[in-house]
């Protein structure tokens, strides 16, 4: 076996050893900002897709209001006369069907026909209702004015402003009213 003495193994080059001539290196640079501009095409896509919805919600509202606009002056003017006769409050629910439904089909409606109409555009649940408060108000509608029939008109006064009340808020504004105004017009065109 031979042994090992230090001077019997070679001394292996350091590599932790200083060079002796100093090394030319340059200052640590930092690398520039990246900057936010330009953005990526998708944060582009989604600020124009968030623009459009919210000018979208913005007409839809508006829209909505619109529609609903009278509505609300039918209501209030319901609620600020309350002593409204009853042929006033009839010429009131013919002028607000007028604002949602062809004209064309609503001049030639009086009386019960007029009655059937706005039974016809009430929810089925609300129909029955509706029927039950306004047939008496219809139906003395073109009588003569006579003592009896103006004690009773107090009670029927009440029970079609009721009923005046809930066709406003039930009917307006129809559901299908495009469908309706479509299929009037085909109707017409057929006519003429």
């Amino acid at each position: 076996m031979q042994q090992v003495t230090p001077s019997s193994v070679a001394s292996p080059v350091q590599s932790n050893a200083l060079p002796s001539a100093p090394l030319e290196l340059h200052d640590i640079h930092v690398p520039e900002q990246i900057a936010n501009y330009p953005m990526a095409y998708g944060w582009w896509l989604l600020a124009s897709l968030l623009i459009i919805a919210i000018v979208f919600f913005i007409y839809k509202f508006r829209q909505n209001a619109k529609l609903k606009q009278q509505q609300r002056q039918a209501l209030t003017q319901l609620k600020e006369v309350p002593n409204m006769s009853n042929s006033e409050v009839l010429a009131l629910l013919k002028w607000a069907a007028m604002q949602y439904f062809p004209r064309g089909q609503l001049a030639m409606l009086y009386g019960e026909q007029f009655q059937q109409f706005l039974i016809q555009k009430l929810p089925e649940k609300h129909q029955e209702k509706f029927n039950q408060l306004s047939t008496s108000a219809f139906s003395q509608q073109y009588q003569t004015q006579c003592i009896e029939v103006e004690q009773a008109g107090a009670n029927t006064n009440s029970n079609l402003h009721q009923a005046a009340r809930l066709w406003l808020t039930q009917a307006l504004p129809p559901k299908q009213q495009k469908a309706e105004h479509q299929a009037a017009n085909k109707q017409i065109g057929a006519n003429a």
